[in-house]
């Protein structure tokens, strides 16, 4: 497999990052039966140390990097709104008080990811986006067994309280993929690092569960699918092109299911239970597959882009035949 290295600035950019993370990034033992546990403190530490900021200052590639390494912590910090979507949404000028929340329109009524520790919605109306302050008191948290916090709005909105930005709909799209490929790519390598642990000291029949071959051909696949992600969410940071969100998106959530089959199923009976940390990056990544539009959204994103002529045709053919 290709490797690529970082440049002498991104790697200083994260070699600080992890420094922090480092310091401030372990899960407190009363919450390790628990599904989701965010990080207000460290959330304040990445905003303070200009974190947040590294999208305007050096470019979405490192804003992507960010947040590929906050996802590899079981504690929770809001990144990918806040450091990568809402800067490239948002003129230079606009800022969005952090952590964001990305909503879609439509579902305004059921529960949304961070919605309950969020100080502002990026809300997609479709072709316009609409950027509203979250009051204090205005979300219901909703117990869920999925690894982030989630709620829904008391009462509807008032999207006029908010500003409305006239044809952002398709980059928050866009961006919010690369969001859901870059947390997927961090969430997922620490699960497969952690497991591959895991079956290095399980022993069944007198060996070790990763001595057996079959076991390692599926561990291999699954850091396969780990690392294929982060390469396919760091591309469509750097290329800036829309079809390449797509397609990081659709890779993972298209294997999403085999990855947490077999990470859950080495971990044995303890893989179903909240007693290992396995299960605050799986239910993440589990959490990423469904939004916006899921993998099959994203897969028709990318067949209308890298074939529009055809597809056109087949719509218009399977509307003769209806007709």
């Amino acid at each position: 497999m290709m490797d690529f290295h970082l440049t002498d600035d991104q790697q200083a950019l994260i070699s600080a990052l992890q420094a922090i993370l480092r310091d401030h990034g372990d899960l407190p033992q009363d919450q390790r039966l628990s599904y989701a546990y965010y990080n207000a403190e460290l959330q304040d530490l990445l905003k303070n140390g200009g974190f947040f900021e590294a999208a305007r200052e050096m470019g979405p590639l490192e804003a992507a990097l960010i947040v590929v390494e906050a996802a590899r912590l079981p504690v929770l910090v809001e990144t990918g709104a806040s450091a990568l979507v809402a800067p490239m949404v948002l003129a230079a000028n606009e800022c969005a008080e952090g952590p964001v929340a990305l909503v879609n329109g439509p579902d305004l009524d059921k529960a949304h990811r961070n919605l309950p520790i969020a100080k502002t919605a990026l809300i997609d109306m479709g072709d316009d986006v609409v950027v509203l302050p979250v009051a204090a008191g205005a979300v219901e948290p909703i117990k869920s067994v999925l690894a982030f916090p989630y709620g829904r709005f008391r009462r509807a909105p008032e999207l006029g309280a908010g500003r409305r930005i006239a044809g952002a709909g398709p980059k928050l799209r866009q961006w919010w993929r690369v969001a859901i490929a870059a947390e997927a790519a961090g969430a997922a390598d620490s699960a497969v690092n952690f497991t591959v642990e895991y079956v290095k000291q399980r022993h069944v029949f007198g060996r070790a569960v990763g001595s057996f071959q079959s076991v390692q051909h599926r561990l291999v696949q699954c850091h396969a699918i780990a690392r294929a992600t982060y390469y396919l969410a760091l591309r469509a940071a750097w290329s800036g092109e829309s079809v390449h969100a797509d397609i990081a998106a659709c890779y993972i959530q298209q294997n999403v299911g085999r990855l947490l089959f077999d990470l859950h199923q080495f971990h044995g009976g303890m893989g179903v239970t909240t007693e290992h940390l396995l299960h605050f990056w799986t239910y993440r990544v589990r959490a990423l597959q469904a939004e916006v539009g899921g993998v099959n959204d994203a897969a028709r994103a990318v067949a209308a882009q890298l074939w529009p002529a055809p597809a056109k045709a087949a719509q218009k053919g399977l509307l003769a035949q209806a007709g």
